[in-house]
């Protein structure tokens, strides 16, 4: 009885457990930008980030440091005070840091509809190039007035008419859950081709006391993985009186087609960055290059059988006007829409582009002084974890070795002693924080339970663990080894 009622659900949805691997830092938008000497201070040890509702907790039990508020100078020493911030090593440049989107309990999480978003958009793509050419030119001659709602009758012909009859219906995906300590702060600048021809660029945003404009992002570590699941209505794709009313077996599709259609989208576009960024190299952008060769090596070929069970999307802020907009438009076409919308035309110069190439610029996230990463990309495996190592960097060639065994140097750990390494340090407010060797969220201790004689961020350490006010603390804290 129960094996035929679990056969009839899954005749009615199918649903699979999911994997988001981060490949390149990801940020998801809030809407909310923190700013300087109000929501975080700087010094040359990093970024100190103070939630509204650690600031709250504080007042509260200091309710005399109220005053201090207004005058600039001391809430920037009270904002040091306040304990349960945020710590990010990279000292903050800018007025203002982009805030990644977290839930009602202060938690970070990539939203389902983010996800959804990028499928969407694939989709629409896949879908869009099954239309003849000269449906596609009839529908593109029919575009609405306003940009804002231009797209419209492209949409409702590739997805249905109305809501009800909107092909993403089939489709639901859950929300995200990743870690506080899944995030880091990361400097993103904009790449500006300043020629016709894209062979030249510069960064975006005229030099600013000898250093360029720049974008600060709290963003989602590559090598960030979380699971989450999808579900795909079969009773809406299959069902009879559905199909009659909804027309969706013409563009049915279960999760091994999703996942090759997205794989040679994700093909498609990797390749148009590589070409427009391969253009206007001048031996700097190698290391972004190596990055994006990493992620086409990624991609599963068609013939393995891999390729039906994992596949790369972009997301998120960053990816750009194509990823949002205008994916489809190429060559003709994508003429005569930037010169209806006025996408970088002026009719003082009779109708002439500003700049022939569209959309000209790339947001582009830095590893310290070096472009790195396009932002955004992840891959989702379908029932299957990722392995454990995500990260993409540089590509190297390193010549094999024969392993030779290692003795170790290290001491003998007495019983009760734990080991790690440090994690961050603030000399301010004399604290730091241990990483545990065995994994787990870091564990705070104050300069006065530790050694602190050789003592930096990486170093490793032994320690006992305490309970302190109800939180995990370290004590004797030391170098090891």
């Amino acid at each position: 009885m129960m094996e035929r009622q679990r056969q009839a659900i899954r005749s009615i949805v199918e649903e699979v457990q999911g994997y988001l691997e981060v490949l390149t830092p990801v940020h998801i938008g809030s809407g909310i930008k923190w700013q300087r000497n109000l929501d975080f201070v700087v010094d040359a040890e990093g970024t100190y980030i103070v939630p509204e509702s650690a600031l709250i907790r504080y007042l509260q039990a200091h309710p005399e440091a109220i005053d201090r508020l207004e005058d600039e100078r001391e809430r920037e020493d009270l904002l040091w005070e306040v304990e349960d911030g945020i710590e990010y090593i990279l000292p903050c440049e800018s007025r203002e840091i982009l805030v990644f989107i977290r839930d009602g309990n202060g938690y970070p999480f990539v939203p389902g509809a983010s996800l959804k978003g990028a499928i969407r958009t694939m989709l629409f793509r896949y879908f869009w190039d099954q239309l003849s050419p000269q449906k596609q030119a009839d529908l593109l001659r029919n575009t609405q007035p306003r940009r804002e709602w231009a797209a419209q009758p492209l949409l409702k012909e590739v997805f249905g008419k109305d809501p009800n009859h909107d092909l993403m219906r089939v489709l639901a995906v859950r929300d995200v859950q990743v870690r506080q300590q899944d995030l880091d702060l990361y400097r993103v600048f904009v790449l500006r081709l300043t020629d016709p021809e894209g062979k030249h660029y510069d960064w975006r945003g005229m030099r600013r006391r000898r250093t360029f404009s720049v974008i600060y992002a709290e963003m989602l570590r590559p090598g960030t993985t979380a699971s989450f699941s999808m579900r795909l209505d079969r009773f809406l794709l299959e069902d009879e009186r559905a199909r009659s009313e909804l027309h969706f077996d013409r563009k049915a599709f279960d999760f091994a087609k999703l996942a090759r259609w997205a794989n040679a989208y994700a093909r498609k576009r990797l390749q148009r960055e590589l070409a427009f960024l391969e253009k206007c190299n001048d031996g700097a952008l190698n290391g972004l290059l190596n990055s994006l060769d990493a992620l086409l090596q990624r991609i599963p070929d068609e013939s393995d059988p891999e390729a039906g069970q994992r596949f790369l999307l972009r997301l998120g802020w960053g990816s750009g006007w194509q990823s949002m907009t205008g994916d489809y438009l190429e060559g003709e076409w994508l003429e005569k829409i930037r010169k209806r919308y006025r996408l970088n035309y002026d009719d003082r110069q009779r109708g002439r582009a500003h700049f022939p190439i569209f959309p000209k610029t790339r947001k582009i996230v830095f590893d310290g002084d070096r472009p790195a990463y396009l932002s955004g990309w992840v891959q989702i495996w379908l029932g299957k974890r990722p392995p454990a190592d995500t990260r993409v960097t540089e590509t190297q060639q390193v010549p094999a070795v024969e392993a030779t065994p290692t003795v170790s140097t290290a001491p003998s750990l007495p019983k009760g002693l734990e080991t790690g390494t440090i994690h961050s340090l603030n000399l301010k407010k004399m604290y730091g924080k241990v990483q545990p060797d065995k994994g787990g969220e870091p564990i705070r201790f104050d300069f006065q339970d530790a050694v602190m004689a050789g003592l930096e961020k990486g170093v490793r350490v032994s320690y006992r663990t305490v309970e302190r006010g109800g939180e995990l603390r370290a004590v004797e804290v030391k170098r090891y080894g």
